[in-house]
């Protein structure tokens, strides 16, 4: 080989092993989390993080070599977390727990764990703790029959706090479990749970374990050691469909010869979170999720609720209702010493979300959010300042439309008209006023938008001493052309001799006088137009009273065009009503 030839494969050699570790990291985009998580020299695996990604719970030799403690950090930055602390109020024993056998919810404010300890149904039970602010409340049993003679663990709690998916074992040790089905159990209160009911066949084939359903609560992976996998335990997808779920499908991106069993994800579906050995010690890695083992898309909002006055949490219930069906979907509450709160949505519909604090003197904060078109799973931040209940205090009614080009009432809008009716009943002392409000009004001489339903007919005199006739005037509400009623008129239309129209001014002539001597002649000019303001307000009036609100403690005007809006960015559209309070 020539000299020339031998210096040209050394650096194309170089170049594919330059290239090499960055191939490698597109394809498996496999990423470290940061050192004070994955501490040097040290393990920690099994981790399970909540919805919005800022709450997680692993395990950790970090504080006894003799022992895996549960440990807990906060996302402080996007690439920066708080130093783990121990949750001390779980026993760490290794006599006692299923080691990895827990979960965090999707908000971050339960923990459901698997152990053995003293005050339990029978072998190993779920357990769970509640986060209050920095700290946690004592361990509770779930109780029966959720928890039964036989072993309970690996719990995973629905996205809406509804359903809680487990497995139930013949034998169950530290580390071990045999002979396993999936169940799931459907909450009937804060305390109690239903009977667990065991997922189809298609799922338990095997020994079925660790089950974790997904942000969108129709897909589930979970774990399993049947035939035709890649070694050990392997995980699968499954999927809601009709009245069962779809057949398993192996996570290839993931599975390798050794047990692939704890993972957990973020709301947005897109990283996957797990541990895996790297220099010889389990360490906790996020991996990107191939489309097609994504959960559906999904909508989360994590917010603050503060008094505007005071600047101090409130404790407010939030409700969201689907609005097609008007049934409640979520439910949640914003405790008092910090008014946060966590909502997550799936896609494919318009929701109803609602604030409305303990403190009835607050007005409520409204949200209509259309998921109907989604496309990419989204997360918004808020905080919400509300506003005190006072005399001369306006607020924007956000969830009250209209249907397209009518003044008729949307029925998206039923909810926050019942909110407006609660307001007046919570607080006798008020009134209020419905303001109807346009953006851009719009006008045409003739109807060339659909947005134009509204006329308004002038009657035009002509200005010169023209000899017309009057033979062909027509009625003052009626129109020229098809001598149908269009509303209020002040004018009427005359020809010219040779059939041609002239547009003059108006000089405040009574009509009916000028018809009667037939010697002043006029025209028709009809002018469409988009302002509906004032039967909107008149809609949302009448739908009140239709309620039982008192009408005197009501009244509606129709704006216009004349009040500019006061947030543009939050009304996304043309019309809007204001609630002015008297």
């Amino acid at each position: 080989m020539s000299i020339l030839k031998k210096i040209c494969f050394f650096y194309l050699g170089c170049f594919f092993i330059c290239l090499a570790p960055q191939v490698w990291s597109q394809v498996t985009a496999k990423k470290l989390l940061p050192r004070n998580i994955n501490v040097p020299f040290l393990n920690q695996l099994a981790p399970s993080i909540s919805g919005d990604g800022n709450h997680l719970v692993f395990l950790s030799d970090q504080v006894s070599s003799k022992r895996l403690n549960m440990m807990y950090s906060k996302r402080t930055g996007s690439e920066r977390w708080t130093d783990p602390e121990v949750i001390s109020v779980i026993d760490n024993s290794f006599e006692i727990n299923h080691l990895r056998g827990y979960s965090i919810s999707y908000d971050g404010s339960m923990l459901f764990f698997t152990t053995l300890k003293s005050g339990g149904i029978g072998g190993y039970d779920i357990w769970m703790v509640r986060k209050n602010g920095n700290s946690w409340s004592q361990p509770e049993n779930l109780g029966k029959p959720l928890n039964s003679d036989a072993h309970e663990g690996d719990p995973s709690l629905s996205p809406d706090g509804k359903y809680l998916y487990f497995m139930r074992c013949e034998k169950m040790s530290m580390n071990n479990a045999e002979n396993c089905t999936l169940y799931v159990s459907e909450k009937k209160n804060r305390t109690f749970w239903g009977e667990p009911v065991a997922l189809p066949a298609n799922i338990n084939s095997g020994n079925a374990v660790s089950p974790r359903i997904l942000p969108d609560n129709e897909s589930l992976y979970f774990s399993s050691n049947k035939s035709g996998g890649q070694g050990g335990y392997d995980l699968y997808l499954t999927r809601k469909e009709d009245e069962g779920w779809t057949e398993p499908v192996a996570l290839s991106f993931l599975n390798s010869e050794a047990d692939d069993r704890y993972v957990s994800l973020n709301a947005k579906g897109d990283v996957i979170y797990f541990s895996m050995k790297y220099k010889d010690k389990d360490k906790i890695i996020m991996a990107k999720i191939p489309d097609e083992f994504q959960p559906l898309k999904i909508f989360q909002i994590n917010g603050k609720i503060l008094n505007e006055v005071t600047g101090n949490p409130e404790e407010a219930y939030i409700q969201v209702f689907d609005v097609e069906t008007q049934k409640m979907v979520r439910a949640v509450k914003a405790p008092q010493n910090t008014g946060e709160f966590y909502v997550l949505l799936k896609s494919g519909e318009m929701y109803d979300l609602s604030v409305n604090t303990i403190d009835k003197s607050i007005i409520f904060y409204s949200e209509l959010v259309d998921l109907r078109y989604q496309e990419e799973s989204e997360y918004k931040n808020v905080e919400l300042k509300l506003k005190p209940v006072k005399v001369g205090t306006t607020f924007t009614a956000t969830n009250i439309l209209f249907e397209p080009y009518t003044s008729n009432i949307h029925e998206a809008s039923v909810f926050e008209l019942k909110r407006l009716s609660l307001l007046l009943k919570n607080n006798p002392d008020i009134n209020l006023e419905i303001g109807a409000h346009l953006a851009e009004y719009k006008s045409d001489s003739i109807q060339s938008d659909p947005d134009l339903t509204e006329v308004v007919i002038d009657t035009i005199l002509i200005e010169n001493n023209l000899e017309l006739s009057v033979d062909n005037t027509l009625s003052s509400d009626t129109d020229i052309y098809t001598n149908n009623k269009v509303g209020i008129d002040s004018m009427v239309m005359v020809q010219k001799p040779d059939s041609s129209m002239v547009f003059v001014n108006v000089n405040k002539v009574d009509t009916t006088q000028v018809l009667e001597s037939s010697n002043q002649p006029f025209q028709l000019k009809y002018t469409y137009h988009n302002d509906r303001t004032e039967a909107e307000a008149k809609a949302v009036y009448d739908y009140l009273i239709e309620i039982g609100v008192p009408s005197d403690r009501i009244s509606y005007k129709g704006y216009g065009d004349t009040k500019p809006l006061s947030d543009v960015e939050s009304i996304e559209k043309n019309k809007w009503i204001d609630i002015r309070l008297y």
